[in-house]
């Protein structure tokens, strides 16, 4: 049952018929779409195979999320989250509508790209993957609980070149003015769009009351998120609620205290709609009329300014769970005025460069790395898989990480995961991270043993049990893959594995 004052609303604001279809909607739990996205960073060419064999049929033309390239719709009985593919980091479970901002987002390998409300880390390793590893990926979450889900999450597939913060809004707009290229504002909402998935969410959180108190929440972010923008850049915001509050009236808002920004017409996918100009109340015309003297001078006629404002809502999208496969969302994509800046020009890193760590501490890492890892190019630090590990090298607390040389500084950071973790420092000794061992592949160690997907070894070494192993192998760091993708480290020592799946992490099966 969904919120009566809900209901009232949405029945003024869409006709008999479409109201009627978009409540029967929420009736048939058979409509709701489960989704994942494949993660490219990890997947081999034979990926199609391995997911087939725990019920995800990615080559079927109908299981392909339209608006995202590694996307796929899966059926209700399948359980990819019990799969330890899953714990290897070969996909993301995501609501195939929750893809859809990135889409319009369109990263690009060596950008700087900002996911300003990031957990649980959906969005920011689906941005991640775009990029390929080049370029910065600033991924934040003001709530710590979530950030560290974000940071598992960001270190379960395998990412390095992402920069996980703990931070609000405007600290950061004073540490990045004017710095990133792209940022995605997928904001806090009343999320409506989600009644479908988790009906308690109806009964307990939803008012609104609520749905003000999130909208006045969408202005601060959004005004935040402006200041770090670069003039060229796209700016795109993204609720998963239907309230016209938190969509087209935030947007009317923003622009019509920001004349430096319009809403770009985009292409639309399928089942896709335009937003409502109409449904922008009269006290959300008449606040922004005075704002807009202020903002675009008081000799501009109003009138025109408001006509030519509601035209640019109207370029937003909405996705609706009657008309597509998936949950209700809002985007909007945004445009700064200006040209980006040449990047090859740009050598300006906020905070400063990150302090490499002392020699001893580095040679500690090498006498790691020359007895278990195998490199194309030890120089560069290329791994025998064509994985870079170059960059800069410095200590985070007893951690060492590794992060592009232009990565921000840490230093005044509320900082959960300054690039890819390395390891550990232990006296004179140096310990390789769970991290380190997802973002590699098996040609990239000098010991490795594959276990097949559903065998028991595989559950035993997830569930943090010694493992025997018949392979005849150096002693020492040997790298776990779950079939050909990598899930952790253990030791070997006379025909045994000891274990080093983190504790954290273990599953009881």
């Amino acid at each position: 049952m969904l919120p009566e004052l809900f209901l009232e609303r949405m029945k003024k604001l869409l006709s008999e018929d479409e109201y009627e279809e978009f409540v029967k909607s929420f009736g048939d739990d058979e409509a709701r779409y489960h989704g994942l996205r494949i993660n490219a960073i990890k997947a081999c060419d034979n990926v199609e195979e391995k997911l087939k064999a725990i019920g995800i049929r990615i080559d079927e033309p109908l299981n392909k999320v339209p608006w995202e390239e590694n996307g796929y719709y899966y059926e209700n009985d399948a359980a990819p989250g019990k799969s330890p593919y899953h714990e290897a980091g070969l996909y993301y479970i995501q609501e195939p509508s929750a893809m859809s901002p990135v889409c319009f987002l369109d990263p690009k390998p060596g950008e700087r790209i900002l996911d300003l409300c990031a957990a649980p880390g959906g969005k920011s390793t689906q941005i991640a993957v775009r990029m390929k590893g080049e370029g910065i990926l600033v991924t934040n979450e003001i709530n710590r609980d979530r950030a560290k889900i974000l940071s598992l999450n960001v270190e379960r597939l395998g990412i390095r070149n992402a920069l996980v913060l703990n931070e609000d809004s405007g600290s950061l707009s004073q540490i990045f003015e004017g710095y990133f290229d792209k940022i995605l504002v997928d904001a806090p909402c009343s999320g409506e769009g989600m009644f479908r998935k988790n009906a308690e969410a109806a009964f307990s959180e939803w008012s609104p009351e609520n749905v003000t108190i999130c909208s006045e929440r969408q202005k601060e972010i959004l005004d935040n998120a402006a200041k770090m923008l670069l003039p060229g850049g796209t700016l795109v915001y993204s609720t998963c609620t239907f309230a016209p509050k938190e969509n087209e009236e935030s947007i009317f808002r923003f622009l019509a205290t920001h004349p430096d920004f319009k809403v770009k017409e985009v292409p639309l996918y399928e089942g896709m709609d335009n937003a409502r100009s109409e449904w922008i109340s009269e006290d959300c015309l008449n606040e922004c009329r005075a704002l807009c003297g202020q903002y675009y001078g008081t000799e501009q006629n109003l009138d025109e300014i408001e006509a030519s404002l509601k035209k640019q809502v109207q370029r937003a999208i909405r996705l609706w769970p009657h008309k597509l496969r998936g949950e209700g969302h809002f985007l909007c994509v945004l445009k700064r005025d200006g040209e980006l800046l040449d990047r090859n020009k740009d050598n300006y890193v906020p905070g400063g460069r990150n302090v490499p760590a002392k020699k001893e501490i580095q040679k500690l890492f090498w006498e790691f790395a020359d007895s278990s890892l195998s490199f194309a190019s030890r120089k560069e630090m290329i791994l025998n898989s064509g994985i870079r590990l170059d960059g800069t090298m410095f200590m985070f607390g007893d951690q060492l990480y590794i992060c592009d040389s232009k990565m921000p500084g840490i230093n005044g950071l509320k900082c959960m995961r300054p690039g890819l973790h390395l390891g550990t420092i232990k006296k004179d000794r140096f310990e390789p991270s769970h991290a380190l061992a997802l973002a590699i592949k098996a040609e990239d160690a000098k010991a490795f043993v594959s276990y097949k997907e559903d065998s028991q070894e595989i559950r035993q070494y997830l569930n943090g049990q010694t493992v025997r192993c018949d392979k005849d192998l150096q002693k020492g760091w040997t790298l776990i893959m779950v079939d050909e993708y990598s899930i952790g480290w253990a030791k070997q020592a006379g025909g045994m594995l000891k274990n080093h799946y983190p504790k954290g992490l273990r599953i009881n099966y």
